[in-house]
């Protein structure tokens, strides 16, 4: 199924630049947009959509107003200037992202995966740009530099970021985190994934991050020595 977009922003440059971004999409079909959010409101109330693209901050009222009165209960994505305020945007379940300003297809085309596959789990790590994410903390979001992550472990249904100070527990499986992760996370056993700037040390058979030894199984272990190799060259 292809999506019809909603976007409503004050700003008709980026409402140009989402739907030039769309119209990259295979998997939107089309991209309307609204100025206002009255303008925006109407729309809602004389078309069906799938997801929309939201401003926090409209000349007449806030996207929050929006999300409480609208009419129609579909995926929203949060678009605002404010790193800030992207994890408080999370109290409503609509919300599946949130993009920053300015707008990168990359990004965008991440935010729309989420909204076509569905992903449920994806709530539980947020993006915010390459180097930020938000990752969630039983009830709040917590702002997380992806070079502070020493590595992940699976523990059943919840994954467990290990950073050097910390250790935030997230419902979310492994695998799913896999995909949104940058490339220089890499796994090397069904329960874990390192960073691979965080490596300190390794053996055939498992590798030493700090005080921590992680195992490195079979499966992986020809995948994960190349690029050690590589990174050595």
């Amino acid at each position: 199924m292809k999506l019809k977009c909603l976007v409503i922003d004050d700003d008709p440059m980026i409402c140009d630049l989402v739907k030039h971004f769309c119209s990259k999409l295979e998997e939107i079909e089309y991209c309307l947009s609204a100025n206002t959010g009255n303008d925006g409101l109407q729309v809602l109330s004389q078309q069906k959509f799938d997801v929309l693209l939201l401003d926090y901050h409209l000349p007449d009222m806030t996207g929050q107003s929006i999300l409480e009165i609208r009419s129609q209960n579909i995926p929203v994505i949060m678009i605002t200037s404010e790193k800030d305020f992207a994890a408080l945007a999370f109290d409503y379940d609509e919300i599946v992202d949130f993009l920053v300003k300015p707008l990168h297809f990359d990004r965008f085309k991440k935010a729309i995966n989420r909204v076509h596959h569905g992903d449920s789990n994806s709530k539980s790590i947020l993006q915010d740009d390459n180097d930020i994410c938000y990752i969630k903390d039983g009830n709040k979001y917590v702002k997380v530099n992806y070079n502070d992550i020493h590595f992940l472990r699976s523990e059943e249904n919840y994954v467990a970021f290990v950073l050097h100070d910390k250790t935030i527990l997230s419902l979310i499986p492994l695998k799913n985190v896999e995909a949104l992760l940058p490339s220089h996370f890499k796994r090397v056993h069904r329960s874990f994934i390192v960073n691979l700037n965080k490596v300190e040390k390794t053996t055939l058979e498992e590798i030493t991050i700090g005080s921590r030894q992680i195992p490195i199984s079979q499966k992986y272990k020809k995948e994960f020595f190349e690029i050690l190799n590589n990174k050595l060259l």
